[in-house]
């Protein structure tokens, strides 16, 4: 039998909560809230810590809440949206007390934390146990809660929990990606991009937190940062929540792209400019030593930093590029494609066989829903719309008229100081939004080698309406000599 003509295999998902089991949510929702809100007191009224840690940690508070607050108000019956919201709750308990605290409630807590995350990992974002192994996860996730409580009251020696607890949570999250490549609705993979950024990101940060706080602990004789991890470890806590966050409410699901570019961009270039500064600083430091005997100090910091800012502005731009290749490859395709298309297409196309080559290409790169072309105040050709429906209405967009309400983003493509004959409209997005300024740059560097070749097929489509007509002439002149010709042998045939 070919498995490609299987029948697929019907998914399981979990339905939406039941009034009885809302009410119990928003039961425990409360109590975690109030736990949450009278550990912030009992804090600022005693507080133990830092003035700065203490700050961060508010701020953690209040981001965890409000997102707890919306995912209860706007998705309440949705079973996803409930294990976030109440995971959030716990984590903002357990993440205002220290790294390596050994106290029973918040260690307890922490693993309730756990295991609702995992549970949320592994059916987001639609509530389906989807791939099939997910709920052997599910049930292995149950069981290592199991471990880390008895460990927490002493009833089991071992230290079993947090390597398995990280094993649990690395298959939650390979189950995303198996999702990612399966998805059919691009709404859906646009979601699982959002909660991976925050998930790559907001780990990432925590990672290296806890990394920098046990290499405080071993080594006392480095300097001492807690500040410093304390921040990395509450904000990667926030990007982790305001990922979750805009994937569920749908909430610019379509700039997901840029946001992974501008994230990853940042970050290397971050990076790299450390490495700069840190490389140059110990070099010059060495020569210092070696050549004059002494260190130089602070001229060496001093050096590094000019050296990186040199460096700064090559390797942004670089980096930028890169980073765009690699995550919005739609825009980049678009922009170097496209007008290669159009310089092929404008010398034996018409306008509509130009406008269908080029407009699904342009909403396949910035996900628009349709896109028309306007001639002359007139639709030409139209993609993801009835033409039909539009072709009647006329606008004129360089004197305001409201014209076509399908299509709110307009943009001209005209020389300098001359009007605006031939017009791109846009479509919304699938969830209704607007485009960002990389989509609309990338868009309007198309526009002149799109007008161009507009103007060479209206040329082409004026000659071949003029080659017809004389055609036309010719053919009605051949017929006109042929009656003539025809009505003279008549003649001689009568006449002789």
């Amino acid at each position: 039998m070919n498995p490609a003509a299987a029948p697929a295999l019907p998914q399981t998902h979990l339905s939406q909560l039941s009034a009885r089991w809302v009410s119990a949510y928003r039961v425990v929702w409360c109590l975690l809230a109030f736990a949450a809100l009278g550990l912030l007191a009992a804090t600022l009224i005693h507080p133990a810590a830092h003035p700065a840690i203490l700050a961060l940690r508010m701020f953690k508070a209040a981001v965890l809440v409000s997102v707890s607050a919306i995912l209860l108000r706007r998705r309440g019956s949705d079973p996803v949206a409930a294990l976030l919201s109440l995971a959030f709750l716990a984590w903002t308990i357990t993440s205002s007390f220290d790294f390596l605290t050994t106290d029973l409630l918040p260690m307890l807590l922490d693993h309730v934390r756990f295991v609702l995350f995992a549970m949320a990992l592994l059916l987001f974002p639609d509530g389906s146990w989807r791939p099939r192994w997910t709920r052997r996860v599910a049930i292995a996730s149950g069981g290592v809660f199991l471990i880390g409580l008895a460990e927490g009251i002493g009833a089991l020696q071992s230290r079993l929990f947090l390597p398995l607890a990280i094993a649990c949570v690395a298959a939650a999250v390979t189950s995303l990606f198996a999702r990612f490549r399966t998805a059919e609705s691009e709404a859906v993979r646009q979601q699982l991009k959002w909660v991976a950024l925050g998930l790559v990101a907001g780990i990432g940060l925590i990672l290296c937190a806890r990394a920098g706080a046990a290499l405080n602990a071993a080594s006392p004789m480095l300097r001492p940062m807690p500040v410093l991890w304390e921040a990395m470890f509450q904000l990667g806590i926030v990007i982790v929540a305001l990922g979750f966050l805009v994937s569920l409410l749908r909430f610019r699901l379509f700039d997901a792209e840029t946001a992974i570019s501008r994230s990853a961009a940042f970050a290397a270039l971050g990076i790299a400019v450390v490495a700069v500064f840190a490389g140059t600083e110990a070099t010059i430091e060495n020569l210092g030593q070696a050549y004059l005997g002494m260190g130089i100090g602070n001229i060496s910091a001093a050096m590094a930093a000019a050296v990186a800012a040199v460096f700064l502005n090559p390797l942004h731009e670089r980096i930028s590029a890169w980073a765009e290749r690699r995550f919005q490859r739609d825009l980049v395709q678009l922009k170097r494609e496209l007008p290669e298309l159009l310089e092929d297409l404008a010398d034996s196309s018409s306008t509509r066989e130009l406008g269908a080559a080029a407009l699904p290409c342009i909403c396949r790169a910035i996900h628009a829903t349709r896109a028309a072309l306007l001639v002359h105040g007139e639709v030409a050709v139209a993609e993801g719309v009835d033409l039909k429906a539009v072709r009647g209405q006329r606008t004129d967009p360089d004197r305001g008229d409201p014209g076509l309400d399908l299509f709110p983003v307009r943009l001209p493509m005209r020389l300098q100081s001359a009007r605006a004959t031939q017009w791109l409209l846009l479509g919304p997005r699938p969830d209704g939004t607007l485009y960002g300024r990389e989509d609309l740059d990338a868009v309007r560097q198309i526009l002149p080698a799109l007008r161009r070749a507009l103007v060479m097929t209206a040329a082409n489509e004026a000659r071949l309406k003029d080659d017809h007509r004389a055609r036309n002439r010719i053919a009605r002149q051949l017929a006109h000599f042929e009656d003539r010709i025809l009505k003279l042998e008549a003649d001689l045939r009568s006449t002789g």
